[in-house]
């Protein structure tokens, strides 16, 4: 969900005129996340306005720039998962929940493929915020797991960010996509067999 905090000043009008432009940036950085998987980073914001069926100038408006369009999505990327995250702790058993989490990352591993490495090489100090942030959400899962006797007494979030990063470097080195997902969800199997308590 996007707070009223991260909108626009020009968003900040009553009534549907505030609906419409609440509707129309969650368009925006809809259309942003499918080109910049697609193309990469390098992807322009007319490209990303052709996708949103809106014009460059009304991206503007709302982004200065494509840097600050790069920003915003990968603000509202961290805030679906954690929504995703604390629905998955609300409504499953801690095991299921903590598997669908690494799941999704591994999802979301080869979805970004294009644009992942880019991201982590031009924007570093947003990229490792993020991925603090992401392996927080991951150790609640983690944790709730954990103390629910499904995943041995020893598993940390050190092992947690281990099965991350073989999945990450697992989708970089599988040029297709289709391999590249079987591999990532067959690298969660692994650790999360590897995770489970024995007592």
């Amino acid at each position: 969900m996007v707070e009223d905090s991260q909108l626009r000043p020009e968003d900040g009008v009553p009534g549907a005129l505030r609906q419409d432009a609440r509707r129309n940036r969650l368009s925006v950085l809809r259309a942003a996340r499918e080109v910049f998987r697609d193309r990469g980073l390098e992807a322009t914001v007319r490209n990303v306005a052709r996708r949103a069926g809106v014009s460059a100038a009304t991206v503007h408006r709302r982004f200065p720039g494509r840097d600050a369009l790069v920003e915003d999505l990968a603000g509202h990327a961290a805030g679906e998962l954690t929504e995703h995250f604390a629905e998955l702790s609300r409504t499953l058993p801690a095991d299921l929940a903590l598997e669908r989490g690494l799941r999704r990352v591994a999802a979301e591993a080869v979805s970004s493929r294009v644009c992942g490495p880019d991201h982590r090489e031009r924007f570093p100090e947003r990229a490792r915020a993020l991925d603090a942030h992401l392996h927080r959400e991951l150790h609640r899962l983690l944790v709730r797991a954990r103390e629910g006797g499904h995943v041995a007494a020893e598993i940390t979030e050190q092992d947690l960010r281990l099965a991350t990063s073989a999945v990450t470097a697992a989708v970089a080195a599988e040029p297709d996509p289709e391999r590249a997902g079987r591999t990532a969800q067959r690298l969660v199997t692994h650790f999360l067999r590897s995770f489970r308590s024995t007592g």
